[in-house]
């Protein structure tokens, strides 16, 4: 059986539809009260099931909507351009140099774990969700128009940073917008790089890599949770998006070398298996 809905923005409008509301079960202080953990421990567990659940659907839909070789999950298409995977890995350094001095001891390994495996997951749902469903359908529809990968790129980032925007807080808005730039930042900068090396689960891990180096710090404070953004000032929330910004110049260079021939490839492929 195949999905007969074509049109990228019906697929998106369900498909966010669907994300957002698995996200949002309420399953957490069951999970708490049962097992009898921390509100930490609930949380990632929770998080860390629910996004199974999302990533198996993604897959599933990437499947039946024939945009296997699009997304980046196709076992026909090599890893083209190898290199490109490394630049975001600057982050993750970022993240660990951040560390540095911080008293860790007081974590255990066991949250850790949690931890490292919600946001882990974490990256593989955005990544499935926003690159391999979301651009593959527009680029399936759009990319043969005047500026069509650009605009198929940038789409799924810019919802990607606005669902960031959902969660404002008026009380800490400079970095609630910081989160919304620099996340849109990552899914242009992301989205040219599976394009461009046809793979998007070694993306997916770095994504989760840079989550979980960015979210240590909350397991030292009992009241956080991973996730929440931190009180910022003006300054610091432009300092986060300048942080971000030469990987998305970067992205900008990516897209400009993405040839329509490959993406046309790409669709033609799918279309046959």
């Amino acid at each position: 059986m195949n999905i007969a809905i074509k049109n990228p923005f019906v697929i998106t409008v369900i498909t966010l539809l669907l994300f957002m509301g698995i996200l949002k079960l309420p399953i957490n202080t069951t999970i708490q009260e049962t097992f009898h953990l921390t509100i930490q421990q609930s949380d990632n567990i929770s998080r860390l099931l629910k996004n199974l659940v999302i990533i198996i659907l993604a897959i599933y839909a990437i499947k039946k909507l024939k945009i296997v070789e699009l997304s980046g999950l196709s076992k026909h298409i090599k890893l083209q351009n190898k290199f490109l995977i490394l630049i975001p890995l600057y982050l993750v350094i970022i993240g660990v140099l951040s560390l540095l001095g911080t008293d860790l001891s007081s974590i255990s390994a066991i949250d850790f774990i949690l931890l490292s495996l919600a946001m882990l997951s974490v990256g593989f749902v955005e990544e499935f969700i926003f690159r391999g469903i979301l651009q593959s359908v527009f680029l399936k529809k759009y990319s043969h128009r005047k500026n069509g990968i650009l605009i198929s790129i940038f789409l799924p980032a810019a919802l990607f940073g606005g669902l960031h925007l959902l969660s404002l807080d008026m009380s800490n808005i400079a970095a609630s917008i910081g989160q919304a730039v620099y996340a849109f930042f990552i899914g242009a900068a992301f989205g040219a790089i599976s394009l461009k090396t046809n793979k998007l689960v070694p993306l997916a891990i770095i994504h989760g890599l840079v989550d979980i180096v960015f979210s240590i710090n909350t397991l030292l404070d009992d009241g956080a949770m991973a996730g929440e953004i931190e009180q910022q000032d003006i300054g610091q929330a432009i300092g986060s998006m300048l942080v971000v910004l030469p990987l998305f110049v970067v992205g900008l260079f990516i897209i400009r070398k993405i040839s329509l021939e490959s993406v046309q490839e790409k669709i033609a492929l799918s279309s046959k298996i």
